[in-house]
């Protein structure tokens, strides 16, 4: 892959765009709800003795990864990085790291977790001011963002002043695996686990779960998927943007400009092994040009475009076959552990 012109991070995935359904009687199943990590977040598994108590244990699990990974909450790991300091990552913020870099490399550097500062520069950020920015503004911004400005040794990293890492395209579907291995610890073998549309989900082999990926112009699903195990994302951009008089402005950006980008992609939705993974990889090939990001066969992806006023669907890889997509074992999309 040639040296990477587009730098993006889409850091808000959308819950609207992920639905699912159960096939389960009802009385045998418990589900509960929270707000967390700004978003609503979901838990079904089977009514048990103590299901109650398992559950407080999942959910606190998203918000160990809410308090680590939020630019949202001042005091969260992730802010405490930006004095310039060699810091230890935690064991909840490390692994988010880790598939950052990795992904940056997949994605011929697109993918990049340290455009925090061009992020709220654009009114995406926990600052929350929707406005152009002007071009001594973006410059700034871009003085301190780039993976290669950052200095690690092990799990010890330190960042330029002023940079501000951004996770949040990892964190939901990450805080999903984290519920999930809660629920596995206490012998959970049939679970649903949706963190604002981060999905995570198992059963015993027996279809449990559907899976619906809505049309981004109605309320109607444009594929529905059957799996046993696994994961699911979707990355968008058209429930994330604000007009500025005759401009519209995404959470897309273009870091090497600086500025928002621009692209025919509404939606991407991948099937994973795991929720980092997906959401990880459904934000990376959102980042892409379409036609590039269309190569990775290797992901089963469903893409979702608007050209010349009309929705066209594109389906790649085993989309729709995880335990297919699995077998092939691709290099380059281990599993997290």
């Amino acid at each position: 892959m040639k040296k990477a012109t587009i730098i993006t991070v889409a850091f808000l995935l959308l819950a609207a765009a992920t639905i699912f359904f159960a096939n389960r009687k009802r009385g045998e199943w418990i589900e509960e709800k929270r707000f967390q990590m700004a978003t609503v977040t979901k838990i079904v598994i089977p009514r048990t003795k103590n299901s109650g108590a398992i559950l407080q244990e999942a959910f606190a699990a998203i918000d160990e990864v809410e308090r680590a990974a939020s630019r949202f909450i001042p005091e969260s790991e992730i802010n405490s990085l930006n004095d310039g300091q060699w810091h230890k990552l935690s064991p909840v913020l490390l692994p988010m790291w880790e598939k950052a870099k990795e992904l940056h490399e997949l994605s011929g550097g697109r993918f990049d977790p340290t455009a925090g500062k061009l992020i709220s520069l654009w009114g995406f950020g926990p600052e929350g001011i929707k406005k152009e920015p002007t071009a001594e503004e973006i410059e700034e911004a871009l003085s301190v963002t780039g993976l290669d400005k950052v200095e690690t040794s092990n799990d010890f990293i330190r960042l330029p002043k002023g940079m501000s890492l951004d996770l949040n395209s990892l964190a939901a579907g990450y805080a999903a695996d984290r519920a999930a291995a809660v629920l596995k610890k206490h012998g959970l073998v049939n679970f649903l686990v949706d963190a604002g549309g981060e999905i995570v989900y198992a059963s015993d082999g027996g279809k449990i779960w559907d899976i619906g990926i809505k049309d981004p112009e109605s309320e109607n699903e444009t594929s529905v998927i059957s799996l046993s195990n696994g994961a699911v994302s979707t990355s968008g951009s058209y429930a994330n943007f604000y007009k500025s008089g005759s401009n519209s402005f995404t959470h897309i950006v273009d870091a090497k400009t600086g500025k928002a980008a621009k692209t025919s992609l509404l939606s991407v939705s991948v099937v994973a092994y795991d929720g980092i993974t997906a959401d990880g990889l459904s934000t990376m090939l959102f980042c892409l040009p379409p036609e590039e990001a269309k190569k990775f066969t290797a992901t089963a992806a469903l893409f979702i475009e608007e050209i010349g006023g009309k929705l066209k669907t594109t389906k790649t890889g085993e989309w729709g076959n995880l335990e297919k997509w699995r077998a092939k074992q691709d290099s380059n999309l281990r599993p997290t552990d």
